[in-house]
């Protein structure tokens, strides 16, 4: 998900003038090989691991309701408070008169701190039956993804700063995402913002699926920048979609 220049809805973010220049990228490492992007980055993805996540959000049996937030919750705080280097902030908010939480996990920038790059996944799920609403694509998939990236990440100081974010009520309005896009508004100027990008149903096809990338117009540099990175260092085939329809 990426935003553009003009007013969008509410859960949007903007960028007034477009993103700062370069690819945005949180590229280069931290003064050791194992945080340059490339196959040494690749491999600290452990598909093990995002399998036990996968298996504790699905276990849960449904994440529609606030006791079953609360837990999915828990473990992701809980997960993310082991990493080195990731500072993790809860926001809070009241709907529906009881308390939900969205996660955000930070890896500063070395050379660019107040420039940041986000990516982010809800850890909610629905169903029309609100008692079977496990979500295991929708969207446990994308929360362990995320969840990995921030354990590839520990320890390492990408050039710009990193924000991982884990969002509660998406499925039910996008309450959490708006929630979080107001309680940032004034501390990030959306001119540092270089783009975000949404992790969605990533395992919703087989594994000869391509990757679709749909953005804006305005972020078409950043779109290319991540197609080249998946292309260069994956076999993983990319398909970009850029519209104004977008987002």
């Amino acid at each position: 998900m990426t935003a553009d220049t003009g007013p969008l809805p509410d859960g949007f973010v903007g960028v007034e003038g477009g993103p700062p220049p370069g690819d945005g990228l949180a590229a280069d490492g931290a003064g050791t090989d194992a945080c340059a992007p490339g196959p040494a980055l690749l491999a600290r993805v452990d598909p093990a691991r995002m399998l036990a996540d996968m298996k504790f959000l699905v276990g849960l049996g449904e994440r529609m309701s606030h006791a079953s937030q609360q837990k999915a919750a828990a473990y992701i705080k809980s997960e993310l408070s082991k990493l080195a280097g990731v500072t993790v902030q809860e926001q809070g908010y009241t709907f529906k008169g009881l308390p939900y939480v969205n996660l955000e996990a930070t890896v500063a920038g070395r050379e660019l701190p107040d420039e940041v790059v986000m990516a982010g996944a809800h850890y909610d799920a629905m169903s029309e039956n609100p008692a079977v609403a496990p979500g295991a694509d929708d969207n446990a998939s994308g929360t362990a993804s995320v969840l990995e990236f921030a354990r590839a990440l520990s320890g390492c100081k990408p050039r710009r700063s990193v924000k991982l974010v884990f969002f509660s009520n998406e499925d039910v309005g996008l309450v959490g995402s708006q929630q979080y896009v107001a309680s940032i508004k004034g501390s990030l100027p959306t001119n540092k913002l270089v783009g975000f990008i949404a992790v969605d149903m990533v395992a919703y096809g087989p594994d000869t699926e391509d990757l679709d990338l749909a953005s804006r117009p305005p972020f078409k540099a950043f779109v290319d920048a991540t197609a080249a990175a998946v292309e260069k260092h994956t076999s993983l085939p990319v398909k970009k979609l850029i519209s104004d329809h977008c987002g």
